[in-house]
């Protein structure tokens, strides 16, 4: 019995914690944006959960940063997408059921 549980433990952890996400780094339409490295100093940040259906095949929230580069008029941003450990750990509890969350973070100068 106990190595059955430990499978099922293994089993949810692996389908939560794995998936092939897809997020959109998008300006506005007719709004010249410029992308900055990683290095230049920005006067704006903002992060926000996206989440994904079936593991992270099927976006179920916006997964585009166009929206946010609007709202802040920004010229030059940066975009950087990732799992954090906050995700992991929803993900954990959310992925049973084939949602799961990443996390997208704009910065930007106006």
């Amino acid at each position: 019995m106990r190595k059955l549980i430990a499978l099922a433990l293994i089993a949810i952890f692996t389908l939560s914690s794995s998936g092939c996400f897809t997020m959109k780094a998008t300006a506005p339409a007719k709004t010249p944006v410029a992308f900055i490295s990683e290095g230049k100093r920005t006067s704006f940040k903002q992060s926000k959960k996206v989440w994904f259906a079936l593991w992270g095949a099927v976006p179920i929230s916006d997964n585009s940063s166009a929206r946010i580069i609007a709202e802040n008029e920004l010229k030059q941003v940066r975009v950087t997408t990732k799992i954090t450990f906050v995700d992991y750990l929803i993900g954990a509890v959310t992925g049973v059921v084939s949602i799961v969350p990443a996390t997208m973070t704009v910065e930007g100068n106006q």
